[in-house]
């Protein structure tokens, strides 16, 4: 018997309300600042947070900075400061918090092609955002994977016992996966883009200051 809680999410739709604050094309225009400022990033799984397994593996993936979606992308900023981290608190039901640092309060993940995904690891802070921007499903690739089982501690231990979240244009999802291991599928075609909003908020409880202090520097974004 699996002793730990089962991993649990809230997930919103905004594709609507998205589409009518800034037009059918907001997506795309995540996109195109995804391909031309992702900044690829082997990423040895050796922090903190890693649960690969192999801590000897490499693993490719790319990441757009929160200065640049900032600079590039203000709108976005914006709802993380504000509709997002309202939904957030919503969700935990508890006060949140968004990062001070804007490096990291909200980044792009992106993955194309078959080569890359992104990291097993366990998050560091208690309420993780992602808001999809382009759909995925178990023929595409690209679904995020989150072990059920506490215990869980690389790849093949997450899919023994795993809840799978389906990217959806819009899709805005909150989780606790402090003692989650999670990671990304790869893509399963060549020419296969993958984007994603991730958006940190930390709590009185859990502050900004508990970021590890590799955490960054780990995922290419200083």
């Amino acid at each position: 018997m699996n002793p730990s809680q089962p991993f649990l999410w809230h997930s919103y739709d905004l594709s609507g309300w998205l589409d009518a604050a800034h037009g059918p094309k907001w997506a795309e225009e995540i996109v195109t600042l995804a391909k031309s400022a992702m900044k690829r990033t082997p990423i040895v799984p050796r922090s903190t947070t890693s649960r690969e397994g192999d801590r000897d593996s490499v693993i490719q993936a790319a990441v757009v900075d929160g200065l640049r979606i900032k600079e590039s992308l203000p709108w976005l900023y914006r709802h993380y400061r504000a509709e997002f981290a309202q939904l957030a608190a919503r969700a935990s039901g508890s006060r949140v918090m968004c990062a001070v640092n804007d490096l990291y309060g909200v980044n792009l993940n992106i993955q194309t092609g078959r080569e890359m995904r992104y990291e097993c690891h366990v998050d560091s802070n208690p309420v993780q955002g992602m808001l999809y921007v382009t759909p995925h499903d178990s023929i595409s690739g690209g679904e995020l994977i989150v072990a059920n089982n506490e215990r869980a501690n690389s790849v093949k231990a997450v899919l023994e016992d795993a809840a799978v979240i389906q990217p959806k244009r819009g899709l805005l999802v909150f989780f606790d996966a402090r003692k989650h291991s999670h990671f990304v599928s790869s893509l399963t075609q060549d020419d296969g883009v993958r984007v994603a909003v991730a958006m940190n908020f930390y709590t009185t409880a859990c502050p900004e200051s508990k970021r590890p202090a590799d955490l960054s520097r780990h995922l290419g974004l200083a």
